[in-house]
């Protein structure tokens, strides 16, 4: 998402933060889950039907449960679940919020506010029990920025778009919004539910201990962490990994606990030699040294995140430390964690 679309949907979070903060309602969708609401999510061959290209690829998601930026979340928003699609070669952008209220009536006062932050809404489609739509273009190689806002019961769906070439017609915007809230009725009812990461997998997370508090987990496609690491030639590497037999990665998204501001992301990759793992950690390291234990810690002044990597036989381990806010760099906060998370992951490998 651009910074400009990001800035206004805070303009609306905390107008709604305001509004809801002392409206802590009853309790709905009592047995819905942070994972569940992620599998709410069109499947990536739905999101390029929706958008017209395969190459729009799927990025790392982001729970937004407390801990994680506790003092911006409002009290009556229980959690929230962020997903995000890159239009590979373009800056276009794809992000969806699922975000889970105490109450129906609590969603309803977040819809006011954002309608009090925004204005008066383009007529659209019907979507939901209530739909917003707004344009506004921003910076940046993909200017024409678009967000809607769908209501169903207790939830508010926040869907972002970004295109290079022109604004899309709201009758497409209610047909995206109409397909990425198509599960989501089935997932409040208790109809659906998310399958955990198996427990083999999730032991090849971090170890718990007292520097991180566990969000989410899952296995992602190996393209996941391609977007996430901004990387210059998604394609060739894709190629790379498939073909050094790392598919998907185990991944975990943390806070940090001295300073919950910071979201922790966790990735296992698993490859077909030792060779291919130190290879594929060498490059990524560039010119930072690893230490004796061959664990390579470094701030990234593109990213304005700092990355830890290392490598247990043909399992290559990644942390990022990065800013829960979109634009802001990660703080210093994050060096004595990793300091410590990375050596503690890398003997439970080991082990």
């Amino acid at each position: 998402m651009t910074r400009a679309l990001r800035s206004l949907a805070c303009i609306a979070l905390l107008a709604l933060v305001a509004a809801a903060c002392a409206r802590p309602g009853s309790s709905a969708a009592g047995s819905t889950t942070p994972l569940d609401l992620y599998g709410a999510n069109p499947s990536l061959a739905e999101v390029q039907a929706l958008l017209g290209d395969s190459n729009w690829w799927p990025g790392p998601p982001s729970f937004g449960v407390r801990p994680l930026d506790v003092t911006s979340v409002p009290m009556a928003q229980k959690f929230h679940v962020t997903s995000r699609f890159a239009h590979i070669g373009t800056a276009e952008m794809l992000e969806i919020e699922y975000a889970l209220w105490n109450s129906a009536s609590a969603a309803t006062t977040s819809l006011t506010a954002i309608q009090t932050a925004f204005g008066t809404s383009v007529t659209g489609p019907k979507v939901g029990d209530q739909v917003l739509y707004y344009g506004q273009s921003t910076q940046g190689a993909a200017p024409f920025g678009t967000l809607t806002f769908v209501r169903i019961g207790a939830s508010v769906t926040t869907i972002i778009l970004t295109q290079k070439d022109a604004y899309p017609a709201v009758a497409k915007l209610g047909k995206i919004a109409s397909k990425v809230t198509s599960r989501l009725r089935d997932v409040l009812n208790g109809k659906v539910h998310a399958s955990p990461l198996p427990t083999s997998d999730a032991a090849m997370l971090p170890p718990p201990g007292p520097d991180l508090t566990l969000l989410g987990s899952m296995k992602l496609p190996v393209e996941a962490f391609i977007v996430m690491s901004g990387s210059a030639s998604p394609d060739a590497l894709a190629g790379i990994l498939h073909a050094a037999g790392a598919d998907t990665i185990v991944f975990g998204d943390y806070a940090l606990d001295n300073d919950t501001r910071m979201e922790v992301r966790a990735g296992l990759f698993n490859f077909g030699s030792s060779q291919q793992a130190s290879g594929w950690i060498d490059a990524l390291r560039g010119s930072s040294i690893p230490d004796q234990s061959g664990i390579a810690t470094f701030y990234d002044n593109g990213s304005g995140q700092y990355f830890s990597l290392f490598t247990v036989g043909t399992k290559a381990a990644m942390l990022v430390c990065r800013s829960a806010a979109s634009g802001e760099a990660a703080s210093r906060a994050c060096e004595s964690p990793l300091s410590r998370v990375a050596p503690a992951w890398q003997l439970s490998l080991t082990g």
